[in-house]
């Protein structure tokens, strides 16, 4: 009830008078405890998907997080996990702004953190890396170092940007000069039905102009990062087969094929010793790139030569010719290769995780039907289950191919001189102004797809997090200058004219 009174009264206390200019870094200076403690206890629930009791525990958290702002919140009912909406309509406002957070976090090993709970937050005065120890006082605190760092899963990912978010609503006294939309969304990493459940009951309240998504590390150069597409993707699981079972290498070896050796061969037919995937037409789609997409690609600051240093990378794929260009054409890795077994056996099948990230150009199945047209160009005969003894007799080569993903690849780009991409750019190089790192097409992917393709409607993306937050690992956290970045970035979106 304490910090609930004293966030109200920091709103009001942050209302500008008519024409006053919002003066963000000062309402930060002034409210970093109330801040912080809001923002620990947030981190603190237990937010794995499949944990729906403290999924539920979360998003009543946040909708009292939204009420205290005025945003009208709503919780969400689906199939599976619920969802948190929450709006501030403007009078004469010409423009909607959705935003799209999640909540939702990776499961978590405890072994692996240097604390005793991953949800049992704590600050560090810096990195762990550096040996940074922790800050057992930080409540008594009046302000907090921008190098200090918050421990504690989904600190960067996302809810460090949720609490961007409501902060800035009190950073600008409740009063956007947009219509704001914010949808908080429970199962981004497990995955389930809900966000495609809402965007088909609710679309009423999800329609906007356009469509922000926040989410992600900024740039390694720690600018601020706008991305204008994400890549989605598709996946083979291929098995060879030799024989219908092991056999003892002393007795059978060169005479019965090695099923390893026949998998890798077949892996390394579909990548040349460059990087580059040979499979026909595997590029096809993509290239050549048109000079405003390599004018931007360009213009990202990356540092190569520290990164190949900062991973220990003797070398770079190859496959293309910057990290930029690489993150715009479609990607082939192998995620897992099994094969084999203990005994001194000549493996008689092996399996391969195929993965392919796809961009806005490819379409998924035709992808799938190039590998398998290659798959078949090496002497392969395909089928969907597993081999018999006489069909394994009857082909001279013989694999199993299941598919993952054919159907629709996530993959999305808005471009980026349309004027609500133009919008939201300017907004931000106001504040930044050349500082602002534009990437093209974002390597992961984000669940743009359900309001693109019901809404049609310009998406963006939105990156607030340290780039070295350790997401989906160990000992996660977020610097705090980040945050309070952060919240100085969404409050020149929702106050932007």
């Amino acid at each position: 009830m304490r910090l609930m009174v004293f966030l109200i009264a920091a709103v009001a206390c942050a209302a500008p008078a008519s024409g006053q200019q919002i003066d963000v870094e000062r309402y930060v200076r002034e409210h970093q405890p109330a801040i912080i403690r809001e923002f620990m206890d947030l981190v603190a629930i237990p937010n794995v998907r499949s944990d729906l009791p403290n999924i539920k525990r979360n998003a009543e958290f946040l909708r009292q997080m939204l009420e205290r702002r005025g945003m009208k919140p709503e919780i969400w009912e689906t199939p599976s996990t619920p969802l948190v909406y929450g709006e501030r309509l403007v009078p004469g406002a010409t423009r909607t702004i959705l935003f799209y957070i999640h909540f939702d976090g990776q499961p978590v090993d405890k072994g692996g953190w240097m604390q005793a709970d991953p949800w049992t937050p704590i600050i560090r005065a810096g990195t762990l890396e550096e040996g940074a120890g922790e800050v057992r006082d930080w409540s008594s605190r009046s302000t907090f170092p921008e190098t200090w760092r918050v421990y504690a899963r989904s600190a960067g990912d996302d809810k460090g940007p949720i609490q961007a978010f409501v902060s800035a609503m009190d950073a600008i006294g409740g009063q956007p000069t947009q219509n704001i939309k914010v949808i908080l969304h429970g199962e981004e990493e497990g995955g389930g039905p809900a966000l495609d459940f809402v965007v088909m009951n609710h679309a009423d309240k999800l329609r906007s102009d356009v469509l922000l998504i926040v989410d992600g590390p900024q740039h390694p150069s720690g600018n601020p990062t706008i991305f204008y597409g994400a890549r989605g993707g598709a996946g083979l699981t291929v098995s060879v087969y030799t024989a219908k079972s092991a056999m003892h290498s002393g007795n059978y070896g060169n005479w019965l094929p090695d099923a390893n050796v026949r998998l890798a061969q077949l892996i390394g037919s579909m990548v040349g010793p460059t990087g580059k995937v040979t499979i026909d037409g595997f590029y096809d789609d993509v290239l050549p790139f048109a000079p405003a997409a390599l004018k931007m690609m360009q213009e990202v600051p990356d540092d190569s030569e520290s990164m190949r240093k900062r991973y220990g990378l003797g070398s770079t794929d190859g496959a293309a010719s910057s990290l930029q260009e690489g993150l715009n054409l479609p990607a082939f890795s192998v995620h897992m290769l099994k094969g084999g077994e203990v005994g001194g056996v000549i493996a008689a099948s092996a399996t391969a995780e195929i993965a392919m990230r796809l961009v806005k150009e490819n379409s998924p199945r035709q992808m799938v039907d190039r590998v398998l047209a290659h798959i078949r160009k090496q002497g392969y005969f395909i089928v969907d289950k597993d081999p018999d003894t006489a069909m394994l007799a009857a082909h001279p080569r013989i694999a199993k191919v299941t598919t993952r993903g054919g159907s629709a690849s996530g993959a999305w780009r808005t471009d980026p001189d349309v004027p609500e991409a133009r919008f939201i750019t300017g907004a931000l190089r106001s504040r930044y102004g050349d500082r602002l790192v534009r990437i093209r097409t974002l390597g992961g992917g984000v669940p743009a797809g359900p309001f693109i393709d019901i809404f049609h409607v310009p998406t963006l993306g939105l990156s607030l997090a340290n780039y070295d937050d350790n997401q989906h690992t160990d000992n996660e956290n977020l610097r705090l200058a980040n945050l309070w970045n952060g919240i100085a970035t969404l409050a020149a979106i929702m106050s932007a004219k």
